[in-house]
C-alpha cells in the first residue's frame, strides 16, 4: 500500500499540484505488474534493483530518487496510453 505522506515528505513534495499529480499517478496509472518493468528499465540504463526494493520505495519504507523516478516514469507512460486510449474511443 503506498503512504502517499511518506512519499511527500521523502521526496519534498510540497505542492498541491505536485502532490495531486503524484497521487493520480500512483493510484490510477500504475500497472500491476510496475515491480518487473521498473526492474527492466533500471537494468537497461544499467542500475539493478529487485522486487522487494520496488515494492517498500513506493510504499515510502526506503528511499531512493533513481528507483522512485522510474516508477513515476512507467506511470506516466501507462497515464499517456490510457488517454490516447480514450481518446480513439471518443472518435469511433
Amino acid at each position: 500500500m503506498t503512504n502517499l505522506n511518506k512519499l511527500y515528505a521523502l521526496y519534498d513534495v510540497r505542492s498541491q499540484k505536485e502532490r495531486d499529480t503524484l497521487s493520480d499517478l500512483l493510484t490510477n496509472h500504475l500497472p500491476k505488474e510496475y515491480t518487473s518493468l521498473v526492474i527492466q528499465k533500471l537494468k537497461r540504463q544499467g542500475i539493478y534493483t529487485d522486487s522487494q526494493s520496488v515494492r517498500n520505495i513506493k510504499g515510502g519504507i526506503s528511499k531512493n530518487i533513481l528507483v522512485f523516478n522510474a516508477i513515476v516514469e512507467i506511470a506516466n507512460e501507462y497515464k499517456t496510453v490510457s488517454n490516447r486510449l480514450k481518446d480513439n474511443l471518443r472518435k469511433e
